[in-house]
């Protein structure tokens, strides 16, 4: 295995076991804290590992950038830094209206769809560099998962920057338009990767059955 490939490897076996434990712990605090009426604990207990795994991924525009992997740049800057932005500029700004009930939902629907794509994802690319090949059934979960689990995504995601520009008071006017575009910005991005992510499944599944003619 080449020095590239074990780089490779190595992020994202780790990209996959944060993510893993960030859905597990989200998974598992659920239940107990809603019954108790406590959803708001969700945030301090899951932001700082959510924040540290989605800033890891910002390696992926450099991995791109350099051409260490074949994917766009542009795509996924879009993907990995639109994420980020809802991490830095509209989360960790905001504790007390992403904690309050209106929008504690959202940053549950985000860790959840976010975790859920993610585990997938780099399993999938861990797989395949670890065997050289992934299974048919990964290779599908990976190219079909999103269907289900972009759309809560985005629209999580964009009920944070909704309740942040609808509630947040003390904010100036350039922050406040930055949210605006932001919350604007969803429709035509989110419709852009969905149906990128639909193109690239229908080539790659595509692919595999005229392989298995």
């Amino acid at each position: 295995m080449s020095v590239k490939s074990m780089y490779l490897l190595a992020y994202n076996a780790v990209s996959f076991l944060m993510w893993a434990y960030l859905l597990c712990r989200a998974i598992t605090f659920f239940p107990s804290l809603y019954a108790e009426s406590r959803l708001q604990v969700l945030y301090p207990e899951l932001f700082p590992a959510l924040a540290a795994t989605q800033t890891l991924a910002l390696l992926e525009v450099l991995h791109a950038l350099l051409g260490v992997v074949k994917s766009s740049p542009a795509t996924t800057a879009l993907q990995v830094g639109g994420k980020n932005l809802v991490v830095w500029t509209v989360m960790a700004p905001f504790e007390d209206i992403i904690s309050a009930p209106v929008g504690i939902w959202g940053f549950f629907g985000c860790i959840v769809a976010w975790g859920c794509s993610e585990t997938i994802r780099y399993g999938f690319f861990a797989v395949q560099l670890a065997c050289r090949e992934s299974p048919l059934w990964l290779k599908w979960l990976r190219y079909s998962a999103f269907i289900i689990l972009y759309p809560p995504g985005f629209l999580s995601e964009a009920w944070l920057v909704y309740v942040s520009l609808t509630r947040a008071f003390a904010i100036g006017i350039l922050y406040r338009s930055y949210l605006l575009l932001g919350l604007m910005s969803y429709l035509p991005a989110g419709y852009f990767l969905y149906t990128y992510m639909l193109s690239q499944r229908r080539r790659v599944l595509s692919k595999d059955k005229m392989m298995q003619r």
